[in-house]
């Protein structure tokens, strides 16, 4: 580390400066003095080599003759010294001639070894395409030859590397000949020479760089092919070239027909792509049309669905008050016939001749609501277009995608679905329509139904279009008539019944939808259940026939009036049951008829009677109502009706015994017909066994 030290002459005091090298300067300082003791080893050992060298030049300007006794007698001149080359020292000796012949003969040898000519342990150097050493000489000084050429010698040398590069260039054109000819055969032509890329360049350039002739074996010592070789190759390649052909050929065909069939379904899909865009265009119409209906009736059903209740309502009350009626003089004549009876009280109450039915009563306060009703329903679609509300005009849109995209109307179940479109403006249009009514029109005057008939019709029969009016019936009309049954209908009016049993009957024998589908109709077996429980409710509520103590018979008193008004409001009730017969399962009508009236009341209410004569005319009203056609299919007794023939036995075995006892001619003359009459009856219910029993026993 130097110190430095300055005055400071204006304090009188002294500082000292240290300045501290870094350790990258002194690495740098290492690293100088390094290269500089190489550098010096470097040019010691370059001048021992330049002293080898030296020897070497020398030795290349000697002129040394073939013969070796020349050599050994002829004294060799020195050469003159190379202009790099320093002079050799005093001290060192020029070498004898057979020295330098015994170098010159070790450097051929080596340089055809291919090997390195070592000059000293250290430095060896490769062998390159000059004789000497010293033309490879890397040195930076540049070697100036002393050498004078002369005209002639110039000219000697270009004539003499002409006919060298024609003799190479016709060699190599007889090589490539040679070589092309027998490249299938697997003969190497390039014994000779290289002959590659480079050699081609060359002669492409005019053959200035072709190399020496020595370097190439004549063409005369090359293998050549045989005729019938070469022609068998030569027809092995005709055959892979026609073949080739040929499967050209195939791949032509090929493809001509894929442009062909590319081209015509160019054709195909731009005249389908117009079908789409027309199907598109219909697919956007049909669903602008399905959303705006679907909303537009969401709102107006529920105003059908007020008028239709108002309307059941209507017709519920006018049922209700005449049913209310009947059922409270029932109630009333009952409790007071049972106390006349017992406690000996006249009785005020007015018998009637006859039932009171709903059709016997004309109200006039009903006419007018119902007509307000109907002249209402008419409004519900007056801010309504007439595409969205006639049953024509929607009709027409879903035929359009019927016809005109068959496949996707089948895949989405429009026909399934068309019963659910169509209710709206079908129960709007039948708001009024009540079957048990009085000149009240069928549902098949109505326009909607003429209008669907024609919907989808082809001549093909099993069209299934066809099955649209059936289940639009099921689906609208059978549901409005079990409203109706369950709110006006009255089975003890025959009028109603029959009118009830016609359309239910027009139904399912023209509009079969289990038929048609297949399966059970859950809208007709709601209707059926309908119609049952109705009928169960008035066997029991109605059918009332109290069973009294043995009594005189007088026709005129008042509880047989009673007795005879209840016995034929139950004989009517049995009548109305049997109209379903052959409508309605013949299981339920034996079970509503027979089972639970005729030999649960009726005969137990003929059993107590104890006038002979008045039983067989209530039993002859029970025989007149019977469906004829029970006894016509067959010739033995229906088991259901086993009760009523032993009753018929009975009977007649009661007048056989008054019979006995008659003490007038009048009296046997009834009692005789009587007794006939009633073995007609057996006869009649193919009661033949007990009526030949019956016989037996009378004789």
């Amino acid at each position: 580390m130097s110190m430095l030290s300055f005055d400071d002459e204006i304090n009188g005091s002294e500082v000292d400066f240290k300045v501290k090298k870094s350790s990258i300067s002194r690495k740098l300082a290492r690293e100088r003095e390094r290269e500089k003791s190489k550098k010096i080893k470097s040019d010691q050992e370059n001048e021992r080599d330049l002293e080898h060298f030296q020897i070497i030049d020398d030795l290349d300007g000697v002129e040394v003759e073939d013969n070796e006794e020349e050599m050994e007698t002829t004294p060799a001149a020195p050469s003159p010294p190379h202009p790099s080359a320093q002079p050799f020292p005093p001290t060192t000796s020029i070498p004898d001639a057979y020295a330098i012949h015994k170098a010159r003969k070790k450097r051929e040898e080596a340089r055809k070894q291919r090997e390195y000519i070592p000059v000293n342990r250290d430095i060896i150097y490769k062998k390159t395409s000059s004789r000497l050493v010293r033309e490879d000489d890397d040195s930076d000084e540049e070697r100036i030859e002393m050498k004078v050429n002369t005209e002639e010698d110039n000219l000697d040398e270009i004539h003499l590397d002409e006919g060298q590069q024609d003799e190479a260039l016709t060699r190599w054109e007889e090589e490539q000949i040679k070589k092309g000819s027998s490249f299938k055969t697997g003969v190497d032509v390039s014994v000779g020479g290289p002959l590659d890329d480079a050699v081609v360049e060359m002669v492409a350039s005019g053959g200035s760089n072709l190399p020496d002739a020595k370097d190439y074996i004549p063409a005369e010592t090359m293998l050549v092919t045989p005729l019938d070789v070469m022609l068998r190759e030569m027809e092995s390649e005709v055959a892979s070239l026609e073949e080739l052909v040929r499967s050209n050929e195939k791949d032509l065909e090929s493809t001509l027909n894929a442009m062909e069939l590319c081209d015509s379904n160019i054709i195909k899909y731009e005249e389908k792509s117009k079908e789409l865009s027309l199907s598109f265009k219909f697919y956007q119409e049909t669903k602008c049309f399905i959303n705006d209906y679907s909303k537009l009736m969401g709102l107006k059903i529920e105003l059908i669905s007020e008028l239709e209740n108002d309307i059941y309502k209507l017709f519920e009350n006018k049922v209700t008050k005449v049913t209310s009626k009947r059922r409270g003089l029932q109630s009333k004549l009952a409790s007071q016939l049972g106390i006349t009876s017992n406690e000996q009280k006249s009785v005020t109450v007015d018998i009637p001749s006859k039932l009171p039915e709903s059709d016997d009563e004309v109200d006039e306060d009903f006419v007018s609501q119902y007509n307000t009703i109907v002249d209402k329903s008419e409004t519900i679609m007056s801010d309504v277009r007439q595409e969205y509300s006639e049953v024509s005009h929607v009709k027409a849109v879903f035929e359009k995608w019927k016809q005109t995209e068959s496949e996707s109307y089948r895949n989405a179940f429009i026909i399934e679905c068309l019963p659910k479109v169509f209710e709206p403006i079908i129960r709007l249009e039948m708001v009024g329509w009540n079957p048990l009514q009085s000149k009240c029109p069928s549902f098949e005057d109505y326009g909607w139904l003429s209008t669907l008939m024609t919907y989808g019709m082809t001549a093909d029969d099993d069209n299934p279009d066809l099955t649209l009016i059936p289940m639009v019936v099921s689906k609208v009309v059978i549901p409005k008539i079990s409203r109706l049954i369950r709110s006006c209908w009255d089975p003890i009016s025959v009028q109603q019944t029959r009118r009830l049993v016609r359309v239910v009957s027009l139904i399912k024998a023209d509009y079969p939808v289990s038929a048609s589908s297949g399966k059970r109709c859950k809208e007709m077996d709601g209707l059926v259940g309908e119609i049952q429980h109705q009928i169960e409710q008035v066997i029991i509520h109605e059918a009332f026939l109290p069973l009294t103590a043995d009594r005189s018979y007088n026709p005129d008193s008042k509880i047989e009036r009673f007795l005879s008004l209840q016995y034929l409001k139950c004989v009517k009730i049995l009548q109305n049951i049997l109209l379903w017969d052959r409508v309605l399962d013949d299981e339920l009508v034996f079970k509503l008829a027979i089972d639970s009236l005729l030999n649960r009341h009726l005969i137990s209410h003929l059993q107590t009677s104890t006038h002979h004569l008045e039983a067989m005319d209530k039993v002859d009203m029970i025989i007149k109502v019977l469906p004829p056609f029970w006894f016509e299919d067959s010739n033995s007794l229906l088991p259901q009706l086993l009760p009523f023939a032993n009753y018929l036995a009975s009977l007649s075995a009661s007048i056989s015994r008054k019979l006995i006892q008659c003490t007038t001619d009048t009296d046997r003359k009834s009692h005789k017909l009587a007794l006939q009459k009633v073995k007609s009856m057996l006869l009649r219910i193919n009661a033949r066994s007990i009526l030949t029993n019956l016989t037996k026993n009378n004789t």
